[in-house]
């Protein structure tokens, strides 16, 4: 192929792209929810922690808030 020009012919076309758009977009949306959820959640832990001058930190307020709204899921 040395001294040959290469045509449009000779470039190797990709693979197609699979359509795995509507998987990815709902289990994106359901994972931001959950997110949110817990992202609300932990601040209202932090804001009863601070105003009952529990101890923790925020890192407690989230494991806690996982928590509580796993369970809140496993209940519906």
């Amino acid at each position: 192929m040395l001294g040959k020009k290469m045509t449009p012919s000779d470039v190797p076309k990709p693979a197609p792209i699979k359509n795995s758009r509507k998987k990815k977009t709902e289990a994106t949306f359901e994972t931001v929810s959950f997110q949110d959820d817990i992202r609300l959640q932990a601040y209202y832990n932090y804001l009863w922690r601070v105003k009952n001058n529990s101890p923790g930190n925020e890192e407690t307020d989230w494991i806690k808030a996982e928590r509580e709204v796993l369970s809140r899921m496993k209940a519906h």
